[in-house]
Order: structure tokens, then C-alpha cells, then sequence
């Protein structure tokens, strides 16, 4: 679950799978016929959902390259004339 940093502020961290539960959960919130939120709370929740996967699959993509010109400069090599 989301631990408390210990910098004395109200800061939550949120692993990979919480965040993407916490989308989950939004979109199911949104849809809910059970639900007494309004229609715009309703697109609201929607739109954090959204967002929220989006930023997610981002930092992923971004990691995926960061891994890969990490793994070029580890195998690089210089061939120099003369």
C-alpha cells in the first residue's frame, strides 16, 4: 500500500500497481450506477483515470529508452586511426 515518506510532509508514494489500481478504481467510480456523483465529478474521475495511465505508460516508455542508451554506452566502443 502507499507508505508515508519520512519528511515530515503528508507525501504518499504510490508503487506501479497502486497507481494503476488507483486508475482502475477512479474509471469504476465514474461508471458506477451506484455512484451519486454528479455527471461532471463523473467525467472528472474518467479524466484522472485517464491521465493518470497516460503519465503512467510515459514513465515507461521513457524508462524503456533511458535502459537502452544506458545499455549503448555500456558497449560502446571508439576506434581510433593512426
Amino acid at each position: 500500500m502507499a507508505t508515508d515518506e519520512p519528511t515530515g510532509t503528508h507525501v504518499k508514494t504510490l508503487s506501479v500497481p497502486e497507481a494503476q489500481a488507483l486508475a482502475d478504481r477512479l474509471y469504476s467510480r465514474s461508471v458506477s450506477t451506484l455512484s451519486t456523483a454528479s455527471d461532471q465529478e463523473r467525467r472528472d474521475l474518467q479524466l484522472a483515470s485517464r491521465a493518470l495511465r497516460t503519465l503512467l505508460h510515459e514513465v515507461d516508455r521513457v524508462a524503456a529508452q533511458c535502459d537502452d542508451t544506458a545499455r549503448l554506452l555500456r558497449n560502446l566502443t571508439i576506434t581510433v586511426e593512426g
